[in-house]
């Protein structure tokens, strides 16, 4: 079946994606470092990324884990020139590939790494940060609920919040599995449930590239 996923996302994307020397040229030197292609959003999910953006207009981003930044390239390559991204990254060794990644791209909106822990930096931003329009979260899963509340609390009515890798194969609903991760990720389906900042939410899983997992995408209220 996995490689039946692999392929198909391999049609969709010689057909759907067009070619981008920036996205090109991310990939090729995150390899040339040795760092595994796995951790990066797939081209099609990139895709996605990019297109609710562009539905909804939005100026200001807000990523929590940068790896080496090739879901940042998405992410950047959908707002205008004026357009600003904050991308925070835990580990310095992903951080340092993601501002060379950053630099090497030359993007127009202007996008700011900080690495570090992001509920630290997030709680460490001045109180007068303007909100974010889109938020995409996929960092360690542990801390999904901490920070789904974080981001919140930096959003405004209308912000998108997008968490990745929330069905990891399934593991979520086996109740044996007490992984942190999978703990996490069921700690953020029910903070979710009916939380009253959210004006709507769903999961989505899927099958692909990157095997079977999904994501969660909500709306502030």
């Amino acid at each position: 079946m996995q490689q039946m996923w692999t392929d198909l996302d391999n049609y969709i994307e010689s057909h759907l994606i067009p070619d981008d020397p920036i996205l090109t040229q991310t990939l090729e030197n995150t390899a040339a470092h040795g760092l595994p292609d796995h951790l990066a959003v797939a081209p099609n999910q990139g895709m996605l990324l990019q297109m609710l953006i562009q539905m909804n207009h939005c100026k200001r981003v807000l990523e929590l884990g940068t790896f080496a930044a090739y879901s940042t390239m998405w992410l950047a390559r959908a707002l205008p020139e004026d357009g600003y991204i904050l991308t925070i990254e835990g580990r310095e060794a992903h951080a340092a590939m993601g501002r060379e990644n950053i630099e090497r791209a030359q993007l127009k909106p202007t996008v700011e790494l900080q690495c570090g822990r992001a509920a630290d930096i997030l709680r460490g931003l001045p109180e007068d940060t303007e909100a974010f329009d889109f938020i995409f979260i996929d960092a360690d899963k542990q801390s999904y609920p901490e920070y789904l509340e974080l981001c919140l609390a930096l959003s405004h009515p209308g912000t998108i919040l997008f968490l990745d890798n929330v069905i990891r194969a399934g593991d979520i609903i086996d109740l044996d599995n007490k992984k942190p991760s999978i703990e996490g990720i069921r700690s953020m389906f029910e903070l979710m449930q009916n939380h009253p900042r959210l004006l709507s939410s769903t999961a989505l899983q899927t099958v692909g590239s990157k095997g079977h997992d999904g994501f969660a995408l909500a709306i502030v209220k």
